[in-house]
């Protein structure tokens, strides 16, 4: 089974190998069988701290204006946990900013810092 979004399948055939109360045993698996890696889209509730995201491979940070530790796009569900100061950031529109969002990427499980400009 995958899931929508699924980027990277792993053949089950590869996990061939296993050990029942210490005895190795093989097993195996259909070569058509795969184990998806990627997490299943989340539904976005918007309000109550839901939204989503504005742009594409939009930067998360590990602090206002910091090291980029994930990635947002266009459509992928945020939940924000507060709100702080950083570096002005100019908006897409021409606007600019110094709110920050602590924010979680629903669909990638990273939690990091967004310009406002972005959710």
């Amino acid at each position: 089974m995958t899931y929508p979004r699924a980027k990277t399948l792993i053949p089950v055939a590869v996990l061939t190998t296993m050990t029942v109360l210490g005895v190795p045993s093989a097993h195996a698996a259909p070569a058509t069988t795969s184990v998806s890696l990627a997490w299943p889209a989340a539904a976005c509730q918007i309000g109550d701290g839901h939204t989503y995201f504005k742009g594409t491979n939009i930067n998360m940070r590990n602090s206002p204006g910091g090291t980029v530790i994930g990635r947002a796009d266009r459509g992928d569900c945020a939940y924000i946990y507060q709100t702080d100061s950083g570096p002005r950031v100019t908006c897409p529109d021409g606007s600019s900013t110094v709110a920050w969002h602590l924010a979680v990427n629903k669909r990638t499980r990273v939690v990091g810092y967004v310009s406002a400009c972005f959710v």
